[in-house]
């Protein structure tokens, strides 16, 4: 891809960020991100965005960049256990959440009534989902899953304690603080679903 493109695509991205948060989802055309952006509408089409929903689904995926959230879930990947890896998983969902809640928020609010926001949600959740999944079904191989829950309650479970709106509701609205959110819902996934608790909780 050519530099100017490239260039054009993140111009492309900065102002559809800026947009969706500032008027909302259904308050914004194409046309309106290519005239934030200081593009032409044939220069969206050079870019490959066809549609409002292409170029939403590209947004989220540039993000993964843009916000550096690589750094964030390293420590899940290279977590020794299954216990460690769902304390990494739970602690890298909360900050990546963090950086980019703005957009996932107008996503979340959007996505029941426009497909293109309900596939750009979707393609992120399907990732958060895998994230806690994989660590849980460890936990469940190296035999500390308790044996009144399911791998898919647990991971459901989590998944809703870990929802944009959840966080919505507890650090932006409540004023609980990221590292507060993190603690408890390793308390919850310690003290409920695993059949010890793990140790290190120097790790909060």
């Amino acid at each position: 891809m050519s530099t100017q493109k490239e260039e054009t695509r993140v111009r492309l991205f900065d102002a559809a960020r800026k947009l969706l948060v500032k008027r909302g989802f259904h308050s914004v055309k194409l046309e309106d991100i290519a005239e934030e952006a200081g593009v032409s509408r044939q220069a969206v089409y050079k870019s490959h965005f066809a549609s409002k929903a292409e170029l939403l689904l590209a947004l989220v995926q540039h993000l993964h960049g843009a916000e550096k959230l690589d750094e964030l879930t390293a420590p899940y990947f290279a977590a020794p256990s299954g216990v460690e890896m769902l304390r990494e998983a739970i602690r890298s969902i909360v900050l990546i959440e963090g950086r980019i809640h703005d957009i996932a928020l107008a996503l979340t609010t959007a996505a029941a009534s426009d497909a293109g926001a309900n596939a750009a949600q979707s393609d992120r959740l399907a990732v958060k989902r895998g994230a806690i999944r994989g660590a849980v079904e460890r936990v469940e191989a190296e035999g500390h899953l308790s044996s009144q829950w399911s791998v898919d309650e647990v991971t459901d479970l989590l998944l809703a304690l870990l929802s944009v709106d959840t966080y919505e509701l507890l650090v932006v609205q409540s004023g609980w603080r990221p590292e507060q959110l993190i603690a408890r819902a390793r308390d919850v996934s310690e003290t409920f679903l695993l059949r010890r608790r793990a140790s290190r909780r120097g790790h909060d």
